[in-house]
């Protein structure tokens, strides 16, 4: 019987398909680009674009919810209209953008021409003896904003109550489409945009050696700079974990020789998650360009496109989404990309994904580079048990399991987070 599960179940399996391409290593002829100084940079929109912005907010016709019965409620097919007016409201009547910039351009802000593109970062030295510089990466739908919570705390922990030996060298960079980094003249692959993030570490910023760190997107970037750049890299923290083993292809449902209990939890539950949660990633592989088109200029259609991703990939333990975020910061989330015109560009990744392989090494391939990976309880991209990461990591000197925090821990559970970073940190400094 065609049912729309197995509809969704040959789409997942289709799509797993087409981006589990061959590996290759590329780290002894991995791309090293030129790169120019870093400029200071302020953030200021201009105000005509926000009153633009906020007409069309206040101009939009919110849809009415749902009759609710017995199969059918607010959320179970995507978006609740009604929380999504509530949403509207407040949006229309008590936001102002220019408090996010405040918070934004409380740290330095720079862009740096690489490879014929501005890149934008944020970078706050840290204040112990000899920090460590630590790239962070963020990934879609969010943003460096999504890290002002922690940048702080990651450079400075003595003001909080730590050890200023633990903190950081703190760069948060933008992710070349999104927000104030220039998209590339045609779509490029998250590997060629880590050559541009080595190219800021080490020739723009002057660092010998730094840490990498991402979830969603930026793991992924993070965890093939040290693969192409080990001479740099001196270690990698992610919360998303590709590429795997060769004997596990993503949403293959395999483990591999001997699977324990756990890991065959695990891929069955990632595999499950793909029959509701992997729509997304085949619209914007096959018909990005359709769905930019769609939402452009429309900034309540991009804010319900990407707070229905903030809704369903948060720790689903909470009694309400209302009880994670307050109002004011998800519109912030979704205005970093609406301000800047770069929903049609954060899409371009997903589309190179159909020409890159990200998910899956090569047969007996490892992964040398010293590896620390916190398997927040993401519901919709789960994270390996450690023995699963021990199959393709040869060099984990750190695994974590939060019992709180989603794909947004940062901004979940900014504690947490930041604590587990920072004893990333402490391990680093111990193998010294």
């Amino acid at each position: 019987m065609y049912t729309k599960r197995s509809f969704l179940t040959a789409t997942a399996v289709a799509v797993a398909a087409s981006i589990a391409l061959p590996f290759a290593s590329l780290a002894a002829d991995a791309p090293r680009l030129a790169g120019g100084t870093a400029e200071p940079f302020t953030i200021e929109v201009p105000q005509d674009r926000l009153d633009r912005i906020m007409a069309k907010v206040r101009d939009h016709q919110f849809l009415p919810e749902l009759s609710a019965d017995a199969t059918m409620a607010p959320w179970d097919q995507g978006m609740s209209q009604s929380w999504m007016a509530e949403m509207g409201q407040v949006w229309a009547n008590d936001y102002d953008w220019r408090n996010a910039e405040d918070r934004l351009n409380a740290f330095q802000n720079f862009r740096a021409e690489i490879d014929g593109n501005d890149l934008h970062f944020i970078h706050e030295p840290g204040s112990g003896s000899n920090p460590t510089p630590i790239l962070i990466l963020h990934g879609w739908p969010y943003s460096p904003y999504s890290f002002v919570d922690v940048i702080e705390q990651l450079a400075h922990p003595q003001r909080f109550g730590g050890d200023a030996e633990d903190g950081y060298d703190v760069v948060v960079a933008s992710i070349p489409g999104v927000g104030w980094s220039e998209a590339p003249d045609v779509p490029e692959g998250l590997r060629a945009t880590g050559a541009r993030f080595h190219t800021l570490m080490t020739e723009v910023l002057g660092y010998d050696s730094y840490v990498t760190h991402g979830g969603d997107q930026g793991a992924i970037t993070a965890t093939f700079m040290g693969i192409d750049y080990p001479e740099a890299v001196a270690a990698n923290h992610v919360h998303m974990f590709y590429p795997r083993h060769a004997e596990s292809p993503w949403l293959s449902g395999s483990v591999g020789e001997n699977p324990t209990a756990a890991e065959q939890a695990f891929v069955e539950r990632e595999a499950a998650s793909a029959f509701t949660d992997l729509a997304y990633i085949l619209t914007h592989i096959a018909r990005g360009e359709t769905l930019a088109a769609a939402l452009h200029e429309n900034p309540v259609g991009q804010a319900a496109w990407i707070w229905d991703k903030w809704f369903y990939w948060t720790d689903q333990s909470y009694a309400s989404i209302d009880d994670v975020y307050e109002p004011t910061r998800l519109i912030d989330e979704v205005m970093y990309y609406i301000v800047t015109d770069s929903f049609r560009t954060s899409l371009w990744p997903y589309l190179m994904l159909a020409h890159e392989n990200v998910t899956v090494l090569a047969e007996g391939e490892m992964v040398a580079t010293p590896t620390g990976v916190t398997a927040w309880p993401d519901p919709t991209f789960p994270l390996p048990p450690k023995e699963y990461v021990e199959r393709s990591r040869s060099n984990l000197i750190h695994y974590t399991n939060p019992e709180r925090g989603g794909h947004f821990p940062m901004v979940e559970t900014p504690e947490i987070y930041v604590e587990d970073l920072l004893s990333f940190h402490r391990t680093l400094r111990g193998l010294k």
